[in-house]
């Protein structure tokens, strides 16, 4: 029951976080008149739908709910059809691709003021008090910093919330870093504070060893949380995959659909708050890795569309398509590689 359980809350999840992807796509190719043949929620069979009679464009509701999926007339180049896709100018189809994206990152926003609204208590990065090696007893000073400094900068990088400050010692951490602090009114570098660290797939992270004090909870805070919270996820994705791209992190960190919903299954049994939490890291996720210059993805094609405002004209439909064929096959190697781990990780 409970496999069922997380299962299904997982299928919810990326059932929405892919709906809300194409739906970006939709919106702003009927902004731009472009005609949609077809808009489906859900994949594989259909159980029912209707057509639009101003639009033409067919609603259906279909019987796997795992997201959903455009059919935009002349999206692949080839069309006579005046309202199509590739009759409408480049910067045109260059926000038709985008918005696809745009709405995940749109969406991961809207959950994050969620869960910060939710929030009875916000995180300040004024410093409280620190942990010591010995359980329960707390010290008011820790290598240079003091208690009541407020941190604003972590190895130069700006933090405005606890959440930004706890991510930043999480991920520089490992090796000393510099912290810049206002005490006394005054602003201050602490040079080379070395946190306590832990290990992780042979991959070294810092830990914060402070408690911080409540921020007051108004309107401006609420705003201040939901829209730093939001950057923040957007950096922690940004973060990982430069991570991959540069060696710190192996295959063995990447999941695909099987590891994401079992975290997916061990947020759901947190609560409702840390599954929304682990929402906006996977819409997020998908709205940056979707505009990635890759071939197949939504930034391989945002280059083509770059191209073709350079050269004046498109490249040859061969051309792209090969490329876009190796690309989409690299894609789905990757996939099956990553699924195969995540079944030995958890049959383990």
């Amino acid at each position: 029951m409970e496999v069922l359980k997380v299962a299904l809350i997982t299928i919810l999840v990326f059932g929405v976080l892919i709906f809300v992807h194409e739906f970006g796509h939709f919106f702003a190719a009927r902004i731009f008149k472009v005609k949609v043949n077809e808009f489906a929620v859900g994949m594989g069979p259909k159980i029912f739908s209707f057509t639009g009679k101003k639009s033409g464009t067919k609603y259906s509701l279909r019987a796997l709910p795992i997201g959903g999926y455009n059919s935009i007339e002349g999206e692949d180049g080839d069309s006579e059809e005046e309202n199509a896709f590739c009759k409408k100018p480049v910067w045109q189809r260059m926000i038709i691709i985008v918005a696809g994206a745009f709405m995940n990152l749109l969406l991961g926003i809207i959950i994050m003021s969620v869960v910060v609204i939710r929030t009875e208590q916000y995180a300040s990065t004024v410093i409280h008090s620190f942990v010591t090696e010995e359980e329960g007893v707390y010290a008011e000073e820790y290598q240079g910093l003091k208690a009541g400094d407020e941190v604003i900068k972590v190895n130069g990088k700006r933090v405005h919330i606890g959440d930004e400050l706890v991510y930043r010692i999480f991920a520089d951490g490992y090796e000393p870093v510099d912290l810049t602090v206002i005490r006394d009114g005054q602003k201050m570098v602490i040079e080379d504070v070395q946190f306590p660290t832990s290990e992780e797939q042979g991959v070294f992270f810092g830990v914060r060893n402070f408690y911080v004090y409540a921020e007051q909870r108004n309107f401006v805070n609420t705003v201040k949380q939901a829209f730093f919270g939001s950057i923040n996820a957007m950096a922690q994705v940004i973060d990982s995959l430069l991570g991959l791209a540069g060696g710190k992190y192996g295959l063995e960190s990447v999941s695909g659909p099987i590891g994401v919903g079992e975290v997916i299954g061990e947020a759901a049994g947190i609560g409702i708050d840390a599954l929304l939490t682990m929402t906006v890291l996977l819409t997020m996720n998908l709205g940056i890795f979707n505009l990635l210059p890759f071939p197949a993805l939504d930034g391989g094609r945002l280059v083509f569309l770059a191209i073709e405002a350079i050269r004046r004209k498109p490249l040859p439909k061969n051309v792209e398509a090969a490329v876009n064929a190796v690309g989409m096959i690299l894609l789905l190697g990757l996939v099956f590689v990553v699924a195969v781990k995540d079944v030995f990780t958890v049959i383990k």
